[in-house]
C-alpha cells in the first residue's frame, strides 16, 4: 500500500526529467534562419565559406592547415595536478556562413572569436619531445612566461576549414552595405560580430 505513491513519484521525476531533457535538445536545435535574421543576438547553422573577394586564407601555425580561421592554446604543467596557459594565439579573416536561406558575413577578423570545431591535441614533456611547431610557439614566450621545459605540456590546435558546417552565435548589427539606393546613400546590410565581452561563438 505504501509503495504506490513512492513508485508514482519517482514515474512522474522520470516523465519531468525526460522532458527537461527534450526541451534542452530542441532549444539546441532552434537556429534561426539567415533570411529571417534581425538586429540582435542570434545562433545560426550553416557552411562557412571563404569570400569569392578574398584570395588568401590563414594558416595554422602547428598542423598548417590552411583555413578561415584558427586558435591554439599550449599548457604547461602547474603544481600537483594544474595546468598554466602560456601561449594563447588566433587569426581569423572575415567569412560567410550560408544556410538555404541566404548567406550573411561574420565580422571575424576585428572580432573576439571562441573557435570549438576542427580540434587537434597532444601532449610531451622531457622523454616525449613535443612538434617542432609547439616547441617554436613555446620558445617565442619564453623569456617572458618563464617556461620549464623539464615540465609537461599539452596543446590544443582548432582550425576552421572552408566548407565545414559550424554553428555561430553573435550579435547581428546593421552596416553599410556596398549598393546604392539613392544618390549618395548606401544600402545596409546585417552581418554576424562579436565585442570584448561576447565573442563570436564557433562550434561543430
Amino acid at each position: 500500500m505504501l509503495l504506490a505513491p513512492a513508485i508514482a513519484l519517482t514515474v512522474a521525476a522520470a516523465l519531468l526529467g525526460a522532458g527537461a531533457v527534450h526541451l534542452r535538445r530542441r532549444k539546441a536545435r532552434s537556429f534561426r534562419a539567415i533570411a529571417e535574421l534581425r538586429p540582435g543576438w542570434a545562433e545560426v547553422r550553416g557552411r562557412a565559406l571563404v569570400p569569392v573577394h578574398v584570395t588568401a586564407t590563414t594558416t595554422a601555425p602547428i598542423s598548417g592547415r590552411e583555413g578561415i580561421g584558427w586558435r591554439v592554446v599550449i599548457e604547461q604543467e602547474s603544481g600537483v595536478h594544474g595546468w598554466q596557459t602560456i601561449v594563447r594565439l588566433s587569426n581569423f579573416i572575415d567569412f560567410e556562413l550560408e544556410d538555404a536561406s541566404g548567406r550573411i558575413t561574420v565580422c571575424a577578423a576585428n572580432s573576439p572569436v571562441a573557435l570549438e570545431a576542427g580540434e587537434t591535441r597532444g601532449r610531451g614533456g622531457p622523454f616525449d619531445p613535443l612538434p617542432r611547431a609547439v616547441q617554436r610557439l613555446i620558445i617565442d614566450r619564453a623569456s617572458a612566461q618563464g617556461v620549464l621545459f623539464h615540465k609537461g605540456f599539452r596543446w590544443r590546435e582548432w582550425v576552421l576549414e572552408a566548407g565545414r558546417v559550424v554553428r555561430v552565435r553573435g550579435r547581428v548589427i546593421q552596416m553599410p552595405g556596398e549598393i546604392s539606393v539613392s544618390y549618395r546613400a548606401l544600402g545596409e546590410r546585417l552581418v554576424l560580430a562579436g565585442g570584448a565581452q561576447h565573442p563570436v561563438e564557433i562550434c561543430e
